[in-house]
């Protein structure tokens, strides 16, 4: 029988909240002195990796999930919401590689050409706003300066905070995301705020032409 596309996202953001309270932890741990800030900034990086790795999974077992048959969104048939069958289905992991190795969900354009291909309207993935889908290249952009740190992937973090005010230590990546823009939220906290609004959408929202 297949899963509801709501048992995903309930994974991703349990894992979230998981992160969440490793983050308040080393935080305390920091203003107790037990920890020094270098340690809390790496920390920072590894959750942020940690948390965009997550939802990149959560796409790809939503993408696969339904092509497949093995995942439900509000209840709705799969033969409803797929373009395209592909027989038989273990043709499918060769159709979306196109001759890869690995699949990238990111840049997000990168998920919505597929999700044309082989769905409605490429619906669920093409319902995000605009300004949820520059988010997410945002976030991928900060991803890769933590993972890469090459000067490419350092020049395009570069831009994404040119505009900002952050003392010089938040000018890195961990430092970044630990900053508070506004209230009380760091920005890995807005990061992760956003991740899991966008998953709700995208595990919650079928095809509206069917």
């Amino acid at each position: 029988m297949p899963k509801k596309a709501d048992s995903l996202f309930e994974n991703f953001k349990e894992g979230v909240k998981k992160r969440e309270m490793t983050r308040a932890k080393i935080e305390d741990l920091l203003a107790n002195r037990i920890l020094e800030e270098r340690d809390i900034l790496t920390v920072y990086d590894g959750l942020f990796l940690g948390l965009f790795t997550d939802f990149e999974e959560f796409i790809e077992k939503l993408f696969y999930g339904l092509l497949e048959g093995k995942i439900v969104i509000d209840g709705r048939k799969i033969n409803q919401i797929r373009k395209v069958k592909i027989s038989p289905q273990s043709e499918i992991n060769s159709v979306i590689l196109g001759g890869k190795q690995y699949i990238d969900w990111l840049p997000y354009d990168r998920t919505i050409e597929r999700a044309k291909i082989f769905f409605h309207d490429g619906k669920p993935f093409t319902n995000l706003n605009h300004d949820q889908k520059s988010n997410l290249g945002y976030y991928h952009k900060i991803r890769n300066a933590i993972a890469h740190k090459s000067p490419k992937a350092q020049a395009e973090f570069d831009k994404i905070i040119q505009n900002s005010r952050l003392l010089p230590s938040q000018k890195t990546p961990a430092g970044y995301l630990r900053s508070k823009p506004r209230g009380q939220e760091t920005q890995y906290e807005i990061a992760a705020a956003e991740l899991i609004q966008i998953a709700s959408i995208l595990s919650r929202n079928p095809t509206q032409q069917l």
